[in-house]
C-alpha cells in the first residue's frame, strides 16, 4: 500500500467514525453501558433501534424478558413497562434509576412455579424443541439457553391477559421458551422484539414464532458497546406496526434541500 493510500484509508475510517458512529452515539458506550448522545438506549443493533423509534407509540404497553438500559428507554417512550429479571443484584441497580411507569420483577433460577403455569408451559417441552446447551453452565445461563430452570421467569408474562402488551422483548433467560410464550401473549397487531437473533441456538424460538404465524424482519448491523455486527429481529403477524412509518424524515442523506 502506498503512503497516500494509507492516509486516504485512515481519513475514510475517521469520517466513518465521525459521520456514523458519532451520530449514533457509539462513543458514549465505550464504558460498556449502552448510551447514545441523548442517554440510555436498548442494547440492540442501530438499524433495529432506528426502526423502533419510528413505530413505537406513547400509549404502548411493553413487557421485557431481561431488564437494563432498555427498560429506562422504554419507560421514557411508552406508557408502561414490565420487566422480569433473573439477577436480583442487577435489578437493584436498574431500580435505582426506575421511573414511575417501570415495574421490575425478580424471578431467579429455579424459583417455585405455580402448578397451573407449569401445566400451561408443558406443551413447549412436549414438542421436543431443539434446546442446545454448551458444557459450560454459566455460559448457558448468560446466553439464555436454559429453559426448565427459568419456567417461573417465563411464566411472569402469564400473570397478564393475552393481548395486554403491544411489544414483548425477548432478551434474557430461556429465550426459546419465552419467544414461544411471547407469540401467544402479544397483542394482535403488536410485535415481538428478539435480540441476538443471528444465533442458531435460539432456532426453537424462531420456529415457534413462525408456527404461530409471525414473520421475521432482520436488522443486521453494529450497535452500542459492541465492536461486531449482530442481528436484532422484529417478529410480526401483520404490517400494522409499520403503517405510520412510510414517509422518510429529513436527514443527513437526503438531496440537501
Amino acid at each position: 500500500m502506498q503512503m497516500n493510500e494509507f492516509f486516504h484509508t485512515t481519513d475514510r475510517l475517521g469520517l466513518f467514525s465521525k459521520n456514523y458512529l458519532a451520530k449514533m452515539g457509539w462513543h458514549h458506550s465505550i464504558n460498556g453501558i449502552p448510551h447514545n448522545n441523548d442517554g440510555l438506549v436498548p442494547w440492540i443493533t442501530y438499524p433495529a433501534f432506528r426502526q423502533l423509534k419510528r413505530i413505537v407509540k406513547p400509549d404502548f404497553q411493553v413487557f421485557e424478558f431481561g431488564c437494563g438500559a432498555s427498560s429506562i428507554w422504554w419507560a421514557a417512550n411508552v406508557a408502561n413497562v414490565i420487566s422480569v429479571e433473573h439477577d436480583a443484584a442487577w435489578a437493584a441497580r436498574v431500580a435505582a434509576e426506575k421511573p414511575h411507569n417501570l415495574t421490575l420483577v425478580v424471578r431467579e433460577m429455579d424459583t417455585a412455579l405455580d402448578p397451573k403455569h407449569a401445566k400451561a408451559l408443558e406443551p413447549f417441552f412436549a414438542a421436543n424443541p431443539e434446546l442446545p446447551l454448551s458444557p459450560d453452565r454459566l455460559h448457558n445461563i448468560m446466553h439464555g439457553l436454559l429453559s426448565r430452570e427459568f419456567m417461573a421467569y417465563a411464566a411472569e408474562l402469564m400473570r397478564y391477559p393475552a393481548g395486554t402488551f403491544d411489544v414483548i422483548a425477548v432478551d434474557g433467560m430461556a429465550r426459546s421458551l419465552t419467544a414461544w410464550l411471547a407469540g401467544q401473549y402479544v397483542k394482535s397487531g403488536g410485535f415481538v422484539l428478539f435480540d441476538n437473533s443471528d444465533r442458531w441456538q435460539y432456532n426453537a424460538g424462531f420456529r415457534a414464532l413462525a408456527a404461530q404465524g409471525f414473520r421475521r424482519i432482520d436488522y443486521y448491523g453494529p450497535g452500542p458497546v459492541n465492536v461486531i455486527e449482530w442481528c436484532t429481529s422484529i417478529f410480526a403477524k401483520s404490517l400494522d406496526p409499520f403503517c405510520n412509518a412510510t414517509e422518510s424524515p429529513h436527514g443527513d442523506n437526503d438531496l440537501g434541500w
